[in-house]
């Protein structure tokens, strides 16, 4: 009688975690569903700032200092939207590169005139960090360069800031960026034969990251 009882109770807990999975993978594609790529986002980003939205894209870059900016991309690599956590997600783990991502957030716009780069250049004179000054490119974040060399890097990034201030009509230009308040990995592929196994990863597959 109580091989039975238990034989109940696992198929019944097998049948809950199945449900559960499931539910997660709904959804997941109903937030996909809704969702909008990187490209069209970038396409029309002036209509989304300081607007709640949606974005699904691969992660292509996690900065190693601190992991508080990561980097998606659409069907071009070499277009990506930088992403960063509100306070409450706090960091992205560089094991998220390569993953498809779901992406809930307010677009963020910075505006760069000649004011601003000359209050930049202060500052990183003084040693202090700027957002302004990390972008896709995300030299300055490889442990192994040199002091020298990542000052290279954002020297000449103020160079380019300049030449593109420089080449506006309005006198200055915007960088543009998403605080995530919450983020998923979306599901590959495969077949959840060890739902357990789930549980040993951080940051499972389908799993929501809201607080």
């Amino acid at each position: 009688m109580i091989k039975k009882v238990l034989g109940i109770l696992a198929i019944a807990s097998l049948l809950v975690s199945c449900g559960t999975q499931q539910k997660k993978e709904k959804e997941c594609t109903e937030k996909e569903k809704t969702a909008i790529t990187v490209d069209n986002l970038l396409a029309e980003i002036t209509n989304y700032i300081d607007k709640d939205i949606v974005v699904v894209g691969t992660v292509n870059h996690v900065c190693e200092h601190g992991g508080k900016r990561m980097f998606i991309m659409g069907e071009d690599p070499d277009i990506a939207i930088k992403i960063t956590p509100n306070d409450e997600i706090g960091i992205f783990e560089k094991e998220l590169e390569g993953s498809s991502v779901i992406i809930t957030g307010i677009v963020k716009e910075l505006r760069i005139d000649e004011a601003y780069v000359a209050n930049l250049e202060k500052e990183l004179s003084e040693g202090a960090d700027n957002e302004a000054i990390h972008d896709h490119s995300g030299e300055e974040d490889e442990e192994d360069h040199a002091e020298t060399e990542v000052d290279s890097s954002k020297i000449k990034q103020i160079e380019h800031m300049k030449t593109q201030i420089a080449e506006s009509e309005n006198g200055y230009y915007s960088q543009f960026w998403v605080e995530a308040s919450k983020f998923e990995v979306k599901e590959r592929d495969h077949d959840h034969e060890d739902v357990e196994g789930d549980d040993h990863h951080d940051h499972a597959e389908g799993e929501e990251h809201s607080h």
